[in-house]
């Protein structure tokens, strides 16, 4: 009898537990999160907001905007402080995700709710917009950015001085005018991707054996920039002191962001890189149409890797952002062996340099060697893009991503080119 209450009493204290345990689960999963009080219009087809827009960037002084329509530019989207709640006011956790190609806030469920999103103040791209006299910053993205588009010959507002020593003549080679870039754009997260005014005066190997296959990250190239590491090939050394990051001020490090993730690859096949390709390629989230050597054996699949990335402070321009530079909008893929449009372009620096020259680009050709030796693209002296053997002595210009938390002052002009604060 005492062993049956025994039992009894076991199963009574197990059951407590049970209820006990189940009630602090469902109470946490319902549990309430205090949301900011702000005024919530009435339910409008089950979705409706308070478009909350920050009035002076860092002060967090949030203001409901009358309109609708989410902003696509000047501000940047707080994917933390936005939320959701239903009808009862409690949260609905991961309601919101962001679409950062589109500017597009996309709703996870069907639910009736109420959502607060919240946008912080992005003074960088206003910035830039109030400096574009010639109107080169485009509107909408193109390809994954605001990208600045003209001709040489225009007076392109989208230089910026990163240091000390910056030309401010037409009349400068490298070793004058070695902290002068260009902006190439800017894209959704609001960083500023540049490039290099000049190329460095030492020009650089793609790659020293061109008889073995061979990746971006184990390219001459990647090592002079991010430094040789002593770790492998796929590895770079930030402390390498003939860096090209190593040269660069520790206070513009601090800006660099870092943890960049590029696009590498190859085109599918030799001699398939039309305009319409290579914009596809080097999208930020493109699915791409690069093949990654050793992956498979053989010819390309469908079940072949056609890109990768890698997270590195420094890089080198896309064929895509030499080809935008020049397209007049986004139905104009141009053809990078079509010389006409992209010699005039102010990406190209042949007027005053690389006369005789080539200038590389991230991106390998094919996937196979060509005569046994592997080629990767470059630009050439009249515009066209080319492809030439990896163990060429070529120039380069170093690209790189600037930080959102970044301010600006100045103009743009080669004369009055925007600076960072601090910087120079």
């Amino acid at each position: 009898m005492m062993k049956k209450n025994k039992n009894i009493l076991i199963f009574l204290w197990l059951g407590i537990v049970l209820i006990v345990s189940m009630f602090f689960v469902l109470n946490k999963s319902h549990e309430y999160h205090e949301l900011p009080k702000v005024k919530i219009k009435e339910p409008l087809k089950n979705k409706q907001f308070a478009l909350m827009l920050e009035q002076t960037k860092g002060e967090r002084d949030y203001k409901e905007s009358s309109s609708n329509e989410l902003p696509l530019g000047g501000y940047k989207f707080n994917e933390e402080k936005s939320g959701c709640t239903d009808i009862n006011g409690k949260v609905v956790e991961n309601a919101l995700s962001y679409d950062y190609d589109n500017y597009m806030v996309i709703l996870n469920t069907n639910k009736t709710l109420y959502c607060y999103l919240y946008y912080d103040k992005d003074n960088i791209i206003n910035y830039l917009r109030s400096k574009d006299s010639g109107n080169n910053l485009s509107a909408k993205l193109v390809g994954d950015m605001h990208r600045y588009q003209g001709l040489y010959t225009d007076e392109i507002n989208n230089y910026i001085c990163l240091g000390d020593n910056c030309c401010k003549t037409t009349e400068c080679d490298a070793n004058d005018n070695d902290d002068m870039y260009r902006i190439i754009g800017i894209n959704t997260k609001g960083e500023l991707k540049v490039i290099k005014k000049t190329a460095l005066s030492d020009g650089v190997k793609w790659m020293s054996n061109v008889y073995t296959n061979f990746k971006w990250p184990q390219s001459n190239i990647y090592q002079k920039l991010n430094g040789k590491s002593v770790d492998g090939p796929d590895n770079y050394n930030l402390e390498d002191e003939n860096s090209y990051y190593y040269s660069l001020d520790s206070k513009l490090k601090e800006l660099i962001v870092n943890n960049h993730s590029w696009l590498y690859g190859d085109t599918i096949e030799n001699g398939n890189y039309n305009g319409d390709s290579i914009y596809g390629i080097e999208s930020e989230n493109s699915k791409a149409t690069y093949y990654i050597p050793g992956d498979i054996e053989g010819s390309p699949t469908g079940n072949n890797k056609w890109s990768e990335r890698i997270e590195v402070p420094l890089g080198l321009m896309y064929v895509s952002d030499y080809l935008y530079a020049y397209k007049t909008n986004e139905e104009d893929s141009g053809d990078p062996k079509s010389n006409a449009k992209a010699a005039s372009s102010w990406m190209h620096i042949s007027h005053n340099q690389l006369t005789n020259s080539y200038e590389w680009t991230m991106i390998r050709y094919g996937i196979y060697p060509v005569n046994g030796v592997y080629h990767a693209l470059g630009i050439a002296s009249d515009g066209g893009v080319y492809a030439l053997g990896a163990s060429n002595v070529q120039a380069i210009r170093p690209t790189f991503y600037l930080s959102n938390e970044i301010d600006l002052t100045g103009e743009g002009s080669l004369s009055n080119p925007f600076r960072i604060p601090g910087i120079g």
